[in-house]
């Protein structure tokens, strides 16, 4: 059992992801915590956290397994991974909004729908012994996602930043954790990444008085922001574009740009961007506003 363990946890650091020993049959982790720290090795500088302690490196790996047969949790954060956790209904009324699902994946699937997408399953895909599903995406460079709980909706949490996943091969009481479609990871869908950006406090009283800055250095750093958004890769381009909206939606709530002129700029931006519809740029550019004015700053704060 060990050895299998080992080598489940040797194969998914040849995959890139960052591992952690998981306490054996279950889904907690195996590394000491802070009060128990002895301040040696990794911690000698200070107690490090298990995502800190996450490795890729064979050696490590192997000191670990040869202890216990502990499972195997990939730290979704430092894997450059955010994987989506649906789960059955295990009898359970669905709320509301979602009469008639039984899974998690039922969920996905409306959501899909109503975003004209496909359902976003064509990527690596992992079973829980309890009947959960794993859809591991690479995540997106911006916006920043962390773990979610019910974000999506029913059933649906996610691991990002700060979250880990248990792994496949790694094995419960029920059974055994395995990919029951072996897919290249592929990224996270664009549609999706709005939906998972963490929520922000509501817009407090309405900011009055001058501009911070001058004229013209407001404009140099309107046109800084733009510049970033026409110079974006393939690849980077939506996320470069929803990001410019989000900082921008933040100085139109401080009152520093009026929202005709920064929609009108991120507009034109886009508009020079290739293979980049009139109808993405729009939702990207609503969506960036519309997050960034829930916290309104000022230039220069």
């Amino acid at each position: 059992m060990s050895r299998r363990l080992m080598n489940a946890a040797l194969a998914a650091a040849r995959l890139g992801h960052h591992v952690i020993p998981l306490w054996p049959r279950t889904k907690i982790p195996a590394l000491h915590g802070e009060q128990n720290c002895p301040g040696t090795g990794p911690c000698a500088d200070g107690h490090r956290g298990w995502e800190a302690r996450a490795t890729r490196d064979p050696g490590q790996i192997r000191d670990w397994w040869a202890v216990s047969p502990f499972n195997v949790g990939i730290a979704t954060g430092r894997s450059g991974l955010h994987v989506l956790d649906l789960d059955p209904a295990r009898g359970q009324t669905p709320p509301e909004p979602w009469e008639g699902v039984r899974h998690g994946r039922d969920v996905l699937a409306r959501l899909a729908r109503e975003a004209g997408e496909p359902y976003p399953g064509d990527t690596l895909t992992v079973r829980s012994p309890t009947g959960g599903e794993h859809l591991y995406f690479r995540t997106p460079d911006e916006p920043p996602l962390r773990n979610t709980v019910g974000r999506l909706g029913w059933h649906i949490d996610s691991r990002g930043i700060g979250g880990y996943i248990v792994a496949p091969g790694s094995v419960r009481r029920a059974g055994l954790y395995r990919v029951v479609r072996d897919r290249p990871i592929a990224a996270l869908p664009e549609w999706l990444v709005p939906l998972l950006v963490p929520p922000v406090p509501p817009v407090p009283e309405v900011l009055s008085g001058e501009p911070h800055l001058s004229d013209r250095r407001r404009q140099a750093y309107l046109d800084s922001v733009l510049d970033r958004v026409i110079r974006a890769v393939p690849g980077t381009r939506r996320y470069t574009l929803f990001r410019a909206a989000y900082t921008l939606g933040r100085l139109v709530a401080g009152g520093e740009f009026g929202e005709d002129e920064v929609r009108a700029g991120l507009h034109d931006a886009a508009a020079r961007l290739e293979k980049f519809t009139a109808r993405e740029a729009d939702r990207t550019i609503d969506d960036g506003l519309r997050y960034g004015s829930r916290v309104p700053r000022r230039l220069g704060t």
